[in-house]
């Protein structure tokens, strides 16, 4: 059997941290180290530091931090097994003969792999099938280049129910974890059928590069024109992007992205140069979604179809987007046509000036609202106020817009309603009053917190600082050895992570972050052990710390103990005559601890 620890090494070193992260932040050097935006919360300043030479991260700001495994497991929401096969597939390490035990059931990797099976399974029909003249008919009539299909993995379903069955089991794929994966369904009879027949296939793959689901568009005019992958444990249309994988390091560069509606609308963009662009996937723009953008980007500029439907959904859109401190924009493709049909027709400079064009967020909210009233007379344009600045109320109570950015709000609305600013942050005062019975919104991604709070107790306090030396200089160890006593840790956690630092200072006189955080598969205790290591090498000076620990434990030790005591022996006495070896034990404890 492959040893488990040795296989958590191997993937280690295969994956360089900084480059998994900057897969989901934009990174910068400072320093020795890199920082960025946190991924789990809603950062407005980098509160991420990544320090390659100790392979670890932390956030500052909600005490995320630990290894690779770790940020895998925070940011995919996945127990650590899962974590670890993700992060194995990546190193291309195999976990086939692992000695841990597998978990009952498919997982997110097992949905992964299926679905990258079932990508290319798709993409050699479009090139072989027989049926696939119409797929490759509607590609070429909206001028879609080869090296775009490759790059974004077109296929093509047959028209069969049993298609993609027959194909699974040729390759000895069990047909259950094509149902899971969202491939598959089952009948009223109970028989099970393919989900995509006679479509054009759009693979959506996730900011892992892994295929997490699929599109599908109609070839035979079936009333669902657009038929997505149903939600699974791997997919959820509402918190991932179309593109994403392809856009994500040009929109790093520029801090700018294009959203538009459309699988083809997306590829046509990108074929023409418009790399940076990402469709939604049939939803409205939701705060995931844009959360997930918040990480590449600053600028996001929205274009929709030009009609009735479009301006709804950028509607739509630019009330999530508002929210979240990005400079939003909306631009609408004329003519009636699609983003697709528009580059099709008028090529990429006439694209690039619809960009150009593109309308500052709120002066498109203000004409929308204002439609809906006769704002040619005081009571319809008072009306339009109320609503337009009740809704912008709204999403200032957001949690994610802060003071300056409401500030700038407040003049914008000021110059576009032509009132004083004064009356626009009146009015905005009195919405936010209004709407505050309500909740207000949760944003950021659910991540565990590992802070280490400064204990008031003294010994606490001192133990806390020996710690913090062990986990930055473990040969310092005999020094304390003496003194140090894990199990006084009145923290359960602590008392944990200080029972493995004895572990490995005893084994060996070094160990690496890395070593340390082997020993927890939890993402909170990861973020505490990161926080004693970052606290520890920022306080320095380990040597004198460790002096002044001792001597608050040599001051602090034998009063405690003292007290516990005597405590004992009330207690006992109280509770009536005592056995007088008791007594005696009790006398002696008491003599021990008085006498230091």
């Amino acid at each position: 059997m492959i040893n488990f620890e040795s296989v958590k090494e191997e993937i280690r070193q295969r994956v360089d941290l900084v480059e998994l992260v900057s897969e989901h932040v934009a990174l910068r050097r400072a320093g020795k180290d890199f920082i960025g935006l946190c991924p789990f919360h809603n950062d407005k300043s980098p509160s991420l530091t990544v320090s390659p030479s100790k392979s670890i991260f932390k956030c500052f700001a909600c005490q995320a931090g630990g290894d690779v495994f770790t940020f895998v497991q925070m940011r995919e929401g996945v127990s650590f097994g899962e974590a670890m096969r993700l992060l194995a597939d990546r190193a291309g390490v195999t976990l086939t003969r692992m000695t841990r035990a597998k978990s009952s059931g498919p997982d997110k990797a097992d949905l992964a792999k299926v679905n990258g099976w079932a990508a290319e399974t798709f993409c050699r029909a479009l090139r072989e099938a027989p049926g696939a003249e119409a797929a490759r008919r509607f590609i070429a009539e909206r001028d879609l280049a080869a090296e775009a299909i490759a790059r974004f993995r077109l296929g093509y379903a047959p028209d069969s129910s049993d298609w993609i069955l027959a194909a699974a089991r040729r390759r000895g794929i069990d047909i259950a974890l094509l149902r899971e994966a969202g491939l598959v369904q089952t009948s009223n009879d109970g028989r099970p059928y393919g989900v995509f027949r006679e479509r054009l296939i759009f693979p959506i793959t996730d900011t892992m590069n892994r295929v997490i689901g699929f599109g599908g568009r109609t070839l035979k005019g079936d009333r669902a024109k657009y038929l997505n992958t149903a939600q699974t444990t791997l997919f959820d249309k509402g918190r991932n992007l179309y593109g994403l994988d392809v856009a994500r390091q040009t929109m790093s560069e520029s801090r700018r992205v294009i959203v538009v509606e459309g699988y083809t609308d997306c590829i046509a963009a990108s074929q023409h140069g418009f790399v940076n662009t990402v469709a939604t996937l049939g939803t409205a723009l939701t705060d995931d979604q844009v959360r997930l953008l918040r990480r590449w980007c600053d600028e996001l500029l929205l274009v929709f179809d030009s009609d009735e439907a479009g301006a709804n959904a950028a509607d739509r859109g630019l009330s999530v987007a508002l929210r979240h401190n990005l400079s939003v924009k909306i631009a609408n493709v004329p003519a009636g046509k699609d983003p697709c049909e528009f580059l099709g027709s008028h090529g990429a400079e006439a694209f690039s000036a619809v960009l150009k064009s593109a309308a500052d967020a709120l002066v498109f909210k203000w004409r929308r609202t204002s439609e809906r009233f006769a704002t040619d007379s005081g009571q319809g344009r008072s009306e339009a106020i109320r609503e337009f600045v009740g809704l912008i109320a709204g999403m200032i109570r957001y949690r994610t817009v802060d003071p300056i950015h409401q500030g700038l709000i407040v003049n914008q609305l000021a110059s576009l309603l032509a009132i004083p600013a004064t009356d626009v942050h009146g009015l905005l005062l009195a919405a936010s009053r209004k709407a505050a019975g309500g909740p207000a919104p949760a944003g950021g991604f659910p991540h565990a917190a590992g802070r280490v709070e400064t204990p008031p107790d003294g010994e606490q306090s001192a133990l806390v600082a020996i710690l913090e030396v062990l986990v930055n200089e473990p040969a310092l160890y005999g020094q304390i050895a003496d003194a140090f006593r894990h199990e006084r840790f009145a923290d359960e956690r602590l008392r944990r992570i200080a029972g493995r630092v004895v572990d490995l200072c005893r084994e060996a006189t070094a160990f690496t972050a890395t070593e340390l955080l082997d020993g927890f598969e939890d993402p909170a205790e990861a973020g505490i052990v990161t926080d004693l290591i970052v606290r520890g090498e920022r306080q320095g000076e380990f040597e004198a710390t460790l002096a002044a620990a001792r001597q608050r434990l040599e001051m602090l030790v034998p009063l405690r103990d003292g007290r516990r005591a005597a405590e004992d022996l009330r207690r006992a006495m109280a509770q009536g005559p005592v056995d007088s070896n008791e007594e005696t034990e009790s006398l002696r404890r008491i003599s021990r601890a008085l006498s230091g």
